[in-house]
């Protein structure tokens, strides 16, 4: 009861999250104006764009994992890693982070590999993830800081606390890889005082982990994650960049592509906060993120950064779902079978 109590909160924080961040990114909008720019665009562009960021990034994925992987099981096949990827996004689209619980049943079941270890990478790819988006912001933050702290005046104060978190972070993932025992120690003594349920699942995600580091420990393996990690980030940007085609969105037009590209990586780094919201597929975060960034920082009209952020959203959104509906059918699930998974 307690737990079906607590998934029905979380699904009413995740739909009043999405009204609020609709609202405030339609709020004040010319919809005839919105409207006639979605009428008269060509989505070629829209498509091609998302298409290679949807598909690229979970090719990208795909490999990556696998050699996170390696330690457990070498040479996992393509298509069972990219088959879990394409349904975990599918979930994911539909509640917010159930595909990071589903992934490693999917391909545990498929490889017959554990799952605690299989989960274990994931928390390790979310790790090299969440480094790369901060050194990006940072990056990004020296230079373009006057625009950001224009655009967001809290920024200056949200970075300051998201580098010490990083540094906490960072210091901890290299204690728990050099000192296991140690650090397992100091989980249980922080969490002894939680209840048993609790206590026992923050154990089976930490000895989870421990599966994960392996693979950052062997220089070759932590080369290849590092560059399978900078090639997801430029095909995610490329992805980013090609829809501005279709909207006549040209960031800064006259300059160089590599410039227009390095402004959009500003646009990039934005919404991937909004990625950090728990609201079904982004929907309301991406919307206002677009249209904040667009307008206050490119000078784009509200009703055209928002005809790029609905086009761009609802693109990916079928992509995805096309895509893992398919493998999904394709492996003979059950939505049951998955929903035991994904809690």
């Amino acid at each position: 009861m307690a737990f079906k109590n607590g998934r029905k909160l979380n699904i009413l924080i995740s739909t009043l999250l999405l009204a609020l961040f609709l609202f405030l990114a339609f709020r004040n909008v010319n919809l005839s104006e919105l409207a006639a720019i979605l009428k008269s665009t060509n989505y070629l562009y829209v498509f091609v764009g998302i298409a290679f960021g949807v598909i690229g990034g979970m090719v990208i994925r795909s490999l990556r994992w696998r050699v996170l992987l390696h330690p457990v099981k070498a040479n996992i096949p393509f298509q069972s890693l990219f088959s879990s990827i394409s349904i975990g996004y599918l979930l994911n689209n539909l509640i917010p982070r159930s595909g990071e619980f589903a992934r490693p049943y999917l391909l545990g079941k498929e490889e017959e590999i554990s799952k605690a270890a299989a989960f274990g990478t994931i928390i390790i790819e979310r790790i090299i993830d969440t480094m790369m988006f901060l050194f990006m912001f940072a990056l990004a933050l020296i230079y373009f800081k006057d625009r950001i702290s224009n655009a967001f005046p809290e920024i200056s104060s949200a970075v300051i606390i998201l580098a010490v978190l990083i540094f906490i972070m960072l210091f901890w993932v290299l204690f728990m890889m050099f000192r296991t025992e140690q650090s397992m120690k100091i989980i249980r003594f922080f969490t002894k005082f939680l209840p048993e349920k609790i206590r026992l699942k923050i154990d089976k995600i930490f000895s989870s982990l421990v599966y994960g580091f392996d693979v950052l420990k062997k220089p070759d393996l932590l080369l290849k994650i590092a560059f399978y990690s900078i090639v997801l980030w430029l095909v995610y940007l490329v992805s980013a960049f090609i829809p501005f085609y279709s909207f006549d969105i040209i960031v800064n037009s006259g300059t160089s592509l590599f410039e227009q590209l390095w402004n959009t990586n500003l646009l990039l780094i934005l919404v991937n906060v909004s990625m950090f919201v728990p609201a079904p597929a982004a929907t309301g975060p991406y919307h206002y993120v677009c249209k904040v960034t667009l307008v206050s920082i490119f000078s784009v009209s509200e009703a055209k950064a928002l005809g790029y952020a609905t086009s761009t959203h609802l693109m990916s959104f079928m992509i995805y779902l096309a895509i893992g509906l398919y493998y999904f059918i394709k492996s003979n699930y059950k939505i049951s079978e998955l929903k035991e998974k994904t809690i």
